[in-house]
């Protein structure tokens, strides 16, 4: 198993790469094989190259696995030298607590991934709660119910609904006017939003953020650098009052027993 960082295995590829001969090399994400002629990474010709590639950080992999769950991965075959890769792959699937596998191949996994980390999953989301977080400060609502507003029931109320029964099902389950109000703006936001997406996929594509990631995860002050970013991030009024609701959640509150 190959799980290094994309910059880390990089670097270490010429320590393991003749270790592997007759073997299966294992990847969770297709980043050093879609990009092989910037991280070098180039298997021999005499071993199996499989992916599973969990949708979900490591976290969360580990815990759903503990609560006999399961999280959801795609699976690609790179290179099949013995015959069984992709038997082998889909039994790395289950035997990692995957909820279910579906095929895929290593470059529509990278591109797809990438994707989403920058969009909706990762990049998108911060810049889209940054966004409404302001303007409702600016028009003079209180952090506390900006923060309500733009996070809190996003992520305590709204998005579990999706997660079960969909978009639509969601909409169902909200005020006829909160109904009403998404869907006379979706159709704007996908107008606004659709281009950035556009090109987004367009600099996965073309090369540009496998540089990117390499440059910037590759420079021996990386973690520092990552550290001001991340603080920053963590220090700003909209994730500092996020703190200060989190700790008034009923789950977060001590209750003295008389």
């Amino acid at each position: 198993m190959y799980l290094l960082s994309d910059a880390g295995q990089k670097a270490a590829w010429n320590s393991i790469k003749d270790l592997i001969h007759g073997k299966t090399l294992y990847f969770s994400h297709g980043f050093s094989i879609v990009f092989k002629d910037k991280t070098g990474v180039i298997p021999p010709n005499d071993c199996d190259v499989i992916m599973v590639a969990p949708k979900g950080s490591g976290t969360t992999v580990r815990s759903l696995f503990l609560e006999g769950r399961g999280i959801n991965s795609s699976v690609a075959v790179f290179q099949d030298w013995s015959g069984k890769a992709e038997e082998r792959a889909y039994a790395t699937g289950i035997a990692i607590g995957s909820g279910y596998l579906y095929p895929t191949t290593f470059e529509r996994e990278t591109y797809s991934d990438l994707t989403g980390e920058r969009g909706t999953l990762m990049g998108c989301i911060q810049g889209i709660f940054k966004a409404q977080f302001e303007v409702l400060i600016s028009n003079g609502h209180t952090p506390s119910e900006a923060f309500n507003e733009t996070v809190e029931e996003a992520t305590q109320s709204l998005y579990p609904l999706i997660g079960k029964n969909g978009m639509d099902w969601m909409y169902n389950n909200c005020s006829i006017t909160a109904r009403r109000g998404a869907l006379d703006w979706m159709d704007k936001f996908y107008s606004a939003t659709k281009p950035v997406f556009e090109e987004l996929y367009e600099s996965v594509r073309n090369g540009t953020e496998d540089e990117n990631t390499l440059i910037a995860n590759s420079k021996p002050d990386y973690r520092e650098n990552l550290s001001k970013e991340l603080k920053e991030l963590r220090e700003s009024q909209l994730w500092q009052t996020a703190v200060t609701v989190r700790s008034l959640r009923p789950e977060n509150q001590k209750v003295e027993n008389n």
